[in-house]
């Protein structure tokens, strides 16, 4: 068997092509009465046309990079600011009854704030996705510096070790498991309120071709969308699990 075969899951592939045909036949027996589902045939032939006499591949490339970018962004900030929050104490004793605030905020009800702010554009989408998928990554960089060991700490400064050398030897090591938590969160919320900026802010992108089928009477078609978001939400993390493998496999050689 080769690698690549090896590294297929084909139990888990086995289950879905078992839901798929289980949906195929409840649509066409049972829930052949119902005109708002779509059955998987059906899904699969609104997804073909889609490709390639619709829009699709613009809306996918759209939808893609406003969650990429805005994740890019957001982790950038994230960590700036809870590092910033992590390594000053007075900082932190200032700043977290506000922020706890803030990130209790739904991210749903800040949608309608940023329409009403920047109107239906892509700059409304950006800033949603932006500040929505912030906090898990300003969040696990403070909490993942926050939790150093007081021990480790103390041996620091028992060798006299530099601030920078502190951080870098100690802190960041101790606080890497949870930032990368906070990045993966961030993702997922990235391509969530992309998605969802598109059905309420903006009028491009997949989650625009849900709308727009919705409203056409297209239960098929918006069934496909749904299914090319998933297999982009699973491409998206798939890549950031390879990634921090890869980055994980660099940082063993060079220690």
């Amino acid at each position: 068997m080769s690698k690549a075969l090896q590294r297929l899951n084909l139990p888990g592939l086995a289950v879905m092509a078992l839901c798929a045909g289980l949906w195929e036949l409840y649509c066409r027996t049972l829930g052949a009465h119902f005109g708002s589902i779509a059955s998987t045939s059906a899904t699969v032939v609104a997804l073909r046309d889609l490709l390639f006499d619709g829009p699709l591949a613009e809306q996918l490339w759209h939808t893609a990079s406003v969650a990429t970018v805005g994740w890019i962004i957001a982790s950038a900030l994230g960590f700036v600011f809870g590092l910033f929050l992590g390594l000053s104490r007075m900082a932190w004793t200032y700043s977290m009854a506000s922020i706890e605030v803030l990130r209790s905020i739904p991210s749903i009800s800040f949608v309608s704030i940023a329409v009403l702010l920047f109107g239906f554009s892509a700059k409304t989408e950006m800033v949603i996705v932006v500040y929505v998928s912030l906090w898990p990554m300003l969040l696990g960089t403070l909490g993942g510096i926050r939790a150093a060991p007081a021990g480790l700490l103390e041996v620091a400064r028992i060798f006299r070790l530099s601030s920078a050398a502190t951080f870098f030897k100690i802190i960041l090591p101790v606080a890497l498991p949870v930032i990368l938590v906070g990045l993966r969160l961030s993702l997922t919320l990235s391509i969530a309120l992309t998605v969802v900026a598109e059905m309420i802010g903006n009028p491009e992108g997949l989650g625009f071709g849900i709308v727009s089928s919705q409203q056409a009477m297209q239960p098929a078609a918006a069934f496909a969308y749904l299914l090319v978001i998933g297999v982009m939400g699973w491409g998206l993390n798939a890549a950031f699990g390879l990634a921090t493998r890869r980055f994980a496999f660099a940082h063993e050689r060079l220690s």
